[in-house]
């Protein structure tokens, strides 16, 4: 058998198309997560049909090679369970949540300490105990009826260095997302995930602006209203490509109109009864 396994090679390269395609998380994930468990399959019996040469390839299959791809499988079905259960809440409820989500993760972690620790800090002196299939020690570590079903399969710790790997994507996926609550929430966005330039334009003036962003915020319109005016003219500001620099003597100027006050709001209601009208034949 070869380092380099075919399956595995367009394993990677197949994982990269789902990640650039452009559909949305739930549909991509279900794509990731059927390709990591069909990998999986084909490579218990890949490995039945090719012999490894020497034990260091076989440590290196239940170190490296297959653990990478059961971490995928743990951390796409964590995900696709998260946007399928994501609670509809407050940002700082989500924040919360991902937060107990973190703090589990660090239990587990705590469970295992000494073999993460020795996984992340790429220990050997226990490979040859840890991940070749002939040191019997099943029976100590796992609690898994799939392994004794298939033991050509598995080690002893293979799956737990998968759990190490998927443990700390996971952890970086709760962080990001705790991040982007605080980004949302001071008005700010991460250049590492701005895509370029929006392509949208204000073309109203930057009082209708603020006269919309008002009512959307004390409407609670968007997360439920908890947000600063602040961060929300800034979002504003930058998906519009419009300056706004003194929103608060703006919205001062609408308070202090002698006429209509909601002016802008008025007229979208207005333009939007317009167009049911015409479309109804009125």
């Amino acid at each position: 058998m070869k380092n380099n396994i075919p399956l595995v090679e367009q394993y990677y390269v197949q994982q990269k198309k789902y990640t650039n395609e452009k559909i949305n998380n739930i549909e991509k994930l279900n794509l990731q997560l059927e390709l990591a468990k069909q990998v999986l399959n084909d490579l218990r019996v890949y490995i039945r049909n090719n012999k490894f040469k020497d034990s260091d390839e076989e440590i290196d299959f239940f170190k490296h090679i297959k653990p990478n791809i059961y971490a995928d499988f743990i951390f796409y079905n964590c995900l696709l369970k998260y946007h399928v259960n994501k609670p509809n809440a407050t940002n700082s409820i989500l924040k919360n949540y991902f937060k107990n989500e973190l703090k589990k993760l660090e239990s587990k972690k705590r469970k295992n300490l000494k073999f993460y620790q020795y996984y992340k800090h790429n220990s050997t002196f226990l490979d040859h105990l840890y991940f070749l299939r002939e040191n019997k020690q099943l029976d100590l570590f796992s609690i898994d009826i799939s392994i004794y079903l298939d033991s050509e399969f598995y080690t002893s710790h293979d799956k737990l260095a998968a759990e190490v790997i998927a443990y700390d994507l996971l952890t970086n996926f709760y962080k990001q997302e705790i991040n982007k609550l605080k980004n949302i929430a001071s008005g700010k966005f991460d250049d590492n995930n701005k895509i370029g330039k929006s392509p949208l334009n204000w073309t109203a003036s930057k009082t209708d602006l603020i006269e919309l962003v008002y009512v959307l915020k004390v409407s609670g319109a968007i997360n439920t209203g908890n947000i600063n005016t602040k961060a929300l003219v800034n979002i504003f500001s930058s998906l519009f490509n419009i300056e706004v620099s003194n929103h608060y003597k703006i919205y001062s100027d609408i308070k202090n109109r002698s006429t209509e006050r909601t002016k802008f709001l008025k007229k979208l209601v207005e333009d939007f009864q317009t167009k049911l009208e015409y479309d109804d034949g009125i």
